[in-house]
């Protein structure tokens, strides 16, 4: 299956994620990982690139050489993605490194108007993200984004990455602040969906990655 998914496993065990990838395995993108690789080490990316790809998300913030020491880590262990923060400007051609699967991320979905005022004054939420967009395109592959800002940067060509993302079938509320349905998200131009809690926290994993791939399916087709 060609599932837009990706299944975040950051706060999971080594052993439960492991039985969740059995389950999940062809249902998914791949899975977005980071407790598995401060418990095991980037030697854990192999491991799980058996049931997927691999989205290694620290969201890098630090001066360039630093950067690319952890960058160059990630990829040559196998990550078909790993995250840094827009706001550094890092340029990986500059340190000798390709964009590709590196994902800069914008604001992040946590984060409300409000939230967003308190550190950049005098700015607009969406604007700051669409001027992140037009720096990042050059630099890098992917870009993070809440899918409600994706309406603005339809015309940036750069793969687009969305958490936040609520199935129709997911009614509960969390800490995530700017959120969209799967339909709503791939309909304004997400090439890939961060999904975790509606999946993770539903009797049924499979049966939850079936009808949430249903639901994309419908917008896609």
């Amino acid at each position: 299956m060609n599932s837009k998914i990706i299944l975040p496993l950051d706060n999971v065990s080594w052993e439960s994620a492991l039985g969740i990838m059995q389950k999940t395995k062809g249902l998914v993108w791949g899975y977005k990982i980071r407790k598995s690789v401060l418990e095991r080490g980037l030697k854990v990316i192999t491991e799980i690139k058996k049931f997927g790809n691999v989205m290694v998300d620290f969201k890098l913030y630090d001066i360039p050489s630093a950067m690319t020491e952890s960058l160059k880590l990630h990829i040559e262990a196998g990550a078909d993605i790993t995250t840094i923060h827009c706001t550094a400007g890092y340029k990986p051609q500059s340190e000798g490194l390709s964009k590709n699967h590196i994902a800069g991320v914008t604001i992040l979905t946590s984060m409300d108007q409000m939230h967003f005022n308190r550190y950049y004054q005098g700015g607009s939420l969406l604007k700051m993200v669409g001027r992140m967009a037009q720096d990042a395109q050059p630099h890098y592959e992917y870009l993070v984004c809440a899918a409600q800002d994706l309406e603005n940067i339809q015309a940036v060509d750069i793969k687009k990455i969305c958490p936040g993302i609520r199935p129709r079938w997911h009614l509960q509320d969390d800490d995530q602040q700017r959120t969209a349905t799967p339909a709503e998200a791939v309909k304004n131009g997400a090439d890939l969906l961060v999904i975790g809690r509606p999946i993770l926290k539903a009797a049924d994993i499979v049966g939850a990655l079936e009808r949430t791939n249903a639901e994309i399916a419908a917008v896609v087709a």
